[in-house]
């Protein structure tokens, strides 16, 4: 077995007897070198170097120098053994001069004055270099054992503090070469870093990926500016290189960062939209010191509600869920939350679906709610058009339960969650929506009408909006996986666009838009989500962020291609979505919301319209999505 691989507790006591040897011998090079001759203690002077190893081994352990792991030894730890020799030769020099002479004699043990100052130097040559001499024999020795693997060849972009933390982790993990940094700012240009290189600006990029394959690069800028970072992204696209973002600063400097830990280039990246500040007020109006429901609470935008909600000191939260498994992770979560921050919110969660009436009365009724955010739908456009009996009963009748007992029992405030997918719906899911849009505004127009008290009717509020990042079905995970497996990737049509957003800033626009106007009728607001994005623009920039090419790219023989194929549109689904049915489109005061001013459809359609989709024993899903389409397109132009 070789010395390097003995156990952790047999090294330690290697360097203990190798430290007992070492202290002595820097004493007597001290003394040679000050007399310049080859020294010999006399018998007296030989309890000079009996002193320096007793003292000194307490000295080592308790200032940690055999906790240190040489292999990583770094600044800190020659730092701790600059303090330890500090700590022994005072100490050996003040029982040298004071406790020693009483017993031995002044005269006896003498020894020039300048031999501390030389014991000092000569202990940091030989303790400090004996572990720096391990450090390179070790650092050595794994160089030859991994010369037959083949290494990731990685370059930082951005020579900040970022980029020096994030290369202080790397360093040892001995499965990558840190080739150096590359940054923009001409004054780093060939300077050195942390032992590493500043190579040049981001031309030098693909100067280095034609020396070295396969290039990985890292970006190590969380300052830089969105559109910035959206710059340098469409520049690396065609560099054939892979680029990857840094985890959190805290989780690189909390521990050791593996490449594991960096995360490839996302489509939030890529969209690089600009964060607009909240309005306060409007946050706030609808929530702090109120009683909350949120529907659909455990679901994508229903549990990121939640979470922003509880910050903004509600008095309550009800927490209604129809999955048990998704109750119990957002409650937890929540929970975990509220102790962190050491707030005093009520958290409910109530296990309970929107279809089943009585139970959503009772909950308003028991829990006196003031708001309700409605999240709760079922929302993939495939499943619903195979389960439409579902998707009625779930995104109609259980809306129509929620709103209508919100009226009845008077609740302030009702927002529901809607989607583009029901402006001009082509699918069951986006004609359940639309229809729960005409459901809000009936019922609205309805109150109204019966001249109810300003004070106690609700204040109804709809707002759209498309698709969001990291949602379950998103199609960005499942080009991130089709990339992993060397593709293909799968795209229904060439021509297709959508519109995306964060979940969490939908989710405050959400929390927003649901305060403006609250004195008027039922509001219909639309985020904005900017310019639509391109599904097979965005799938070729996913690809080349990865480091690959696509089968239609002219690349070498020894490159592999990743292949698109078109699947076709599915049933239901559209190339183009839209955010309003008509034009007439006006500004709130949040830049981010826009509002709709659309036609109403008059109560009584409403009902008849609930009446004809009420379930029936023998259901016809084809007529049955006739109908809903029928009704969900044409019933606002009667």
């Amino acid at each position: 077995m070789s010395i390097f691989d003995i156990s952790r507790n047999k090294k330690q006591a290697l360097m203990i007897a190798t430290d007992f040897f070492l202290v002595p011998l820097s004493l007597w090079m001290a003394f040679a070198l000050r007399l310049s001759e080859w020294f010999w203690p006399s018998e007296s002077q030989l309890w000079l170097f009996i002193l320096g190893p007793i003292i000194a081994l307490p000295i080592f352990i308790k200032l940690g120098l055999y906790r240190a792991i040489v292999r990583y030894i770094g600044s800190q730890a020659m730092l701790a053994i600059a303090q330890a020799i500090t700590v022994l030769v005072l100490i050996w020099l003040v029982i040298s001069i004071t406790l020693l002479p009483l017993y031995i004699g002044v005269e006896k043990l003498w020894f020039p004055r300048s031999i501390p100052i030389l014991f000092w130097m000569t202990l940091l040559l030989t303790i400090g270099g004996s572990r720096q001499g391990v450090r390179w024999l070790l650092s050595a020795r794994s160089a030859v054992n991994t010369t037959a693997q083949p290494k990731k060849n990685i370059l930082i972009y951005g020579a900040g503090r970022t980029g020096l933390e994030l290369a202080t982790s790397l360093a040892h993990n001995k499965d990558i070469q840190l080739l150096g940094f590359i940054d923009d700012d001409h004054t780093l240009h060939s300077h050195f870093v942390q032992n590493l290189k500043v190579l040049g600006g981001r031309t030098e990029i693909e100067k280095i990926r034609a020396k070295t394959n396969p290039l990985e690069v890292l970006l190590a800028t969380p300052n830089m500016h969105h559109e910035e970072r959206k710059e340098l992204l469409k520049y690396l696209e065609t560099k054939k290189v892979t680029v990857r973002t840094i985890p959190s600063l805290g989780d690189i400097t909390s521990r050791s960062a593996t490449v594991d830990d960096l995360r490839n280039v996302d489509i939030s990246d890529l969209l690089a939209r600009k964060a607009v500040a909240p309005n306060q007020r409007l946050l706030a109006a609808c929530i702090t010191n109120k009683k909350v429901l949120v529907t659909g609470a455990g679901g994508s935008i229903g549990s990121e509600l939640c979470r922003q909600i509880l910050i903004l000191n509600p008095a309550l939260i009800v927490l209604f869920e129809h999955s048990e498994l998704n109750l119990y992770k957002i409650n937890t979560e929540l929970a975990y939350l509220c102790a962190s921050a050491d707030c005093e919110v009520k958290i409910v969660p109530l296990l309970g679906s929107i279809t089943n009436k009585q139970r959503v009365e009772d909950t308003i009724k028991n829990f006196g709610i003031d708001t309700i955010y409605h999240a709760a739908a079922y929302k993939h456009v495939t499943l619903i058009e195979n389960n439409i009996e579902e998707g009625v009963l779930n995104n109609i009748f259980g809306t129509y339960n929620v709103a209508q007992a919100a009226l009845d029992l008077q609740v302030e405030n009702f927002i529901l969650i809607s989607t583009d997918k029901a402006v001009h719906p082509t699918s069951v899911m986006g004609a359940t929506k639309r229809i729960a849009e005409l459901i809000i505004q009936g019922l609205s127009q309805k109150s109204k009408s019966e001249g109810l008290d300003e004070k106690k009717s609700t204040h109804m509020v709809i707002v759209r909006f498309g698709n969001v990042l990291g949602s379950s079905g998103s199609v960005i995970p499942l080009f991130q996986e089709q990339i992993a497996l060397g593709g293909p990737l799968t795209i229904t049509h060439p021509e297709a666009t959508r519109f995306f957003m964060t979940i969490p800033e939908a989710s405050q626009l959400v929390l927003q838009a649901g305060s403006i106007n609250l004195k008027k009728g039922c509001g219909i607001f639309a985020l904005n989500m900017g310019e639509p994005v391109s599904i097979l623009s965005l799938a070729k920039q996913l690809v080349y962020l990865s480091g690959h090419m696509l089968k239609t790219d002219e690349h070498s023989v020894d490159e592999s291609g990743i292949e698109i194929k078109y699947t076709g549109l599915q049933k239901g689904e559209k190339i183009h979505e839209e955010l309003f049915v008509g034009d007439n489109i006006t500004s709130t005061e949040h830049p981010m919301i826009l509002e709709a001013q659309e036609h109403y459809c008059e109560w009584s359609k409403v009902e008849e319209m609930l009446a004809q989709l009420q379930p029936q024993h023998e259901f016809n899903a084809e007529h049955l999505r006739q109908k809903l389409l029928h009704y969900a397109s044409d019933v606002t132009h009667h």
